[in-house]
């Protein structure tokens, strides 16, 4: 037994070493800078203050850029779940080769990058391009009208980008569920919406927490495509959190970091107590 722990700890080790160094330590780093007072010669003065917190917390417009990050975050995952869950549901029913093409299918786009899908939005939502040329053509807009810079324009690019992201991981999580269980609900009388609400909806619920999960914390972290799509007009915290590095103010930079942080804890722990995966185990 006391060979067996070493070779535990010894394979342990590692692993918990390089995440203390390079996620622990430089967090806890940071969370020391925000509690600093800014600086325009450096990267910031030794003098502590709650002031970067303080003026989030009492500030309204901080109060309104929270409130249109968290809209915006709730729309986009009841969208990929609405979504997603159907084409994940017909995935996780084909045969091995069709499920494969059709997962290659969805993983095409991740293979673009996150700057070159949001430039197509540009030339798909701009003044000059394809829906105002569209609307201009046929007669229902008498000038070229511009759909970027709002909430509908950085949503519909989130989501466009997200989408995959929810499917794959929804796909996964109901081809593990055993074939009996549905089997079971129908033979005892249960029809098709029944034993989904009842049998495969529940047993999919890890993979549904996880799928919400991964979509909030790349919703909360997508700065390109809200910068692109949303302009100066529309932004969310993350565009904050880079302006206050443009600006080289860096401890109001961890501070709003760290909002940003507790507000994707508190959305991933809405989502447990909602979703709860752990009841496929027995333990919700």
């Amino acid at each position: 037994m006391p060979s067996l722990r070493l070779s535990s700890l010894a394979l342990l080790a590692p692993p918990v070493l390089l995440l203390g160094v390079f996620f622990v330590m430089p967090l806890c780093y940071l969370l020391f800078v925000s509690f600093m007072t800014n600086s325009m010669g450096d990267l910031y003065e030794t003098v502590p203050t709650l002031a970067n917190y303080t003026e989030i917390v009492s500030d309204p417009f901080y109060h309104l850029i929270i409130e249109r990050t968290l809209l915006s975050t709730a729309v986009i995952l009841i969208a990929c779940f609405l979504i997603g869950y159907p084409v994940a549901l017909y995935a996780s029913r084909l045969e091995a080769r069709g499920r494969l093409l059709l997962l290659m299918a969805l993983m095409v786009p991740l293979m673009v990058s996150n700057v070159v899908r949001a430039y197509g939005w540009v030339a798909i939502l701009g003044r000059q391009g394809v829906v105002s040329g569209t609307l201009n053509t046929v007669g229902l807009v008498d000038r070229p009208m511009s759909f970027l810079y709002d909430f509908q324009a950085v949503t519909l690019g989130l989501l466009t980008i997200l989408l995959p992201f929810m499917v794959i991981t929804l796909t996964n999580s109901l081809m593990t569920i055993d074939e009996r269980y549905r089997e079971a609900a129908e033979a005892l009388g249960a029809g098709p919406w029944r034993t989904f609400l009842r049998v495969t909806l529940p047993m999919s619920s890890p993979g549904i927490a996880s799928g919400l999960m991964l979509v909030t914390f790349l919703t909360l972290s997508a700065y390109v495509t809200v910068a692109l799509l949303g302009g100066p007009r529309y932004k969310l915290l993350v565009s904050f959190v880079f302006d206050s590095v443009s600006s080289f103010r860096w401890p109001r930079a961890a501070a709003l970091s760290f909002v940003l942080l507790i507000l994707a804890l508190v959305v991933a722990a809405v989502i447990q107590i909602i979703v709860r995966p752990g009841r496929v185990k027995g333990r919700g």
